[in-house]
């Protein structure tokens, strides 16, 4: 007698391959799902369509950029803030003792006041030449060179132009003149560019301006005094001790004029700096809101992925014990 297997018996045999092939199919797709964090079939999830999700892709990649932008302007802006705050601590510590030695009729004390004042010129011109990563931050858009030369340079320019000067009257007119534009404080010691740097886009419409420059009125006002304390250190007026006392007492007052004029760009840079943070919270905010949406059509839930995950193991093994079981009810078994 012949045994024979029936076409119920294949078609059994052909219902298990493909449910074997869909199991499987599951399995690597919610493997792919729960390393991924996102489900597979995008077109399923969306509705077919993707007009929503894109949206918030495009959005997200745009404020990922505006991060990165206002970032760095937050960055640069601080650092110009520092600068500042150390220009104006140089200037207030010398401005005092130059009003009160040019009550003075000594000469020493004239001497003093103005030898501690020009030391400050220095390190004003070092915060001036102030470096954010490899750029110069007060050049412009001539950001790979210093904003301004050296102290040396400063006041060899400086005493050249002065040199004529016989009284407090000519020495101040010129020294206004050398800081004026075009004068010698522009063509020898400002080595940056008078056009300012771009606004930085920190946000969608919304513009970070950080143009100051070493050429800035305030700031050239604020070096004014320090400039002149030099001079009389350099023995302007030399022998004429009511001229030199006069030109301290203008010396002091210049650089209280400086220290308001600072004080107005450390607030216009406060006032970017505001806009920087509040445009960086809404940003975020914004952010986290598209994310979670993003979220709620895209990915999935790890610990249901999970499960599912182990279910369908479960029926591929099951899957692979009958089919087990039925092919060893093959013909070679029954001859």
């Amino acid at each position: 007698m012949v045994n024979q297997i029936g076409q119920g018996d294949l078609a059994r045999m052909f219902l298990m391959q493909k449910t074997n092939f869909d199991v499987k199919a599951e399995v690597t797709r919610l493997a792919q799902e729960l390393s991924t964090g996102r489900k597979a079939d995008v077109a399923a999830a969306v509705g077919g369509d993707f007009a929503p999700i894109t949206s918030i892709e495009t959005t997200l990649a745009r404020n990922a950029s505006y991060k990165t932008t206002g970032t760095e302007a937050a960055s640069l802006a601080a650092v110009m803030q520092n600068a500042y705050q150390t220009i104006s601590t140089l200037i207030e510590e010398s401005s005092g003792n130059m009003l009160n030695a040019g009550q003075a009729t000594q000469a020493s004390v004239i001497e003093t006041a103005a030898a501690d004042t020009a030391a400050k010129l220095a390190p004003v011109l070092a915060a001036l030449n102030t470096t954010f990563g490899s750029r110069s931050v007060f050049s412009g858009v001539a950001v790979d060179g210093p904003a301004v030369a050296d102290a040396e340079t400063f006041m060899a320019s400086l005493t050249a132009t002065t040199a004529g000067a016989t009284d407090v009257a000519s020495l101040t007119t010129a020294l206004d003149a050398w800081f004026a534009p075009g004068g010698g404080f522009e063509t020898d010691v400002y080595l940056g560019s008078t056009t300012p740097l771009a606004p930085i886009d920190i946000g969608l419409g919304v513009k970070a301006n950080l143009q100051q420059t070493a050429f800035d009125g305030e700031l050239r006002d604020a070096l004014k005094g320090i400039a002149l304390a030099n001079l009389i250190d350099n023995d302007v007026l030399t022998g004429n001790t009511e001229a030199r006392a006069e030109l301290v007492r203008i010396a002091g007052e210049t650089m209280l004029r400086g220290e308001t004029g600072l004080t107005t760009l450390q607030a216009r840079l406060g006032t970017v700096e505001g806009l920087i943070e509040e445009t960086g919270v809404a940003r975020d905010t914004e952010t986290s809101a598209l994310t979670l949406a993003r979220a709620e059509i895209l990915e999935v839930d790890p610990y249901e992925t999970a499960s599912r995950l182990t279910a369908a193991q479960t029926q591929l093994e099951t899957i692979y014990a009958i089919t087990a079981r039925m092919q060893s009810l093959s013909l070679v078994n029954y001859l």
